[in-house]
């Protein structure tokens, strides 16, 4: 057995031994990249919202699992997904026109 827990042991200190001296101390996160929560403004966190809402109202009204499937794809979805495609599109142009 004790045969056992030197080999363990050994096993232990070859594979953390190395972690733990080479780690390097913790730095200062770069201040020139932005955080997601940097880049969404408050307009697009209350479309976020607002989205979330639409989308809950629209299947607490609907019930899709019950049988208004293809309704609640073209009321719920259909202007969720247009209007942030035509904001995704929307960016795509503001980014490049710098």
């Amino acid at each position: 057995m004790q045969e056992f827990l030197v080999v363990a042991a050994i096993a232990l200190a070859i594979f953390f031994l190395p972690r733990l001296m080479g780690r390097k101390p913790v730095s200062e996160p770069q201040r020139n990249s932005p955080s997601l929560m940097t880049i969404l403004t408050g307009w697009t966190r209350l479309a976020i919202l607002v989205t979330i809402f639409w989308i809950a109202g629209s299947a607490a009204l609907l019930q899709p699992w019950e049988s208004n499937t293809i309704a609640f794809l073209y009321i719920a979805l259909g202007p969720v997904v247009a209007l942030w495609g035509a904001f995704w599109v929307w960016s795509g142009y503001k980014k490049y026109r710098r």
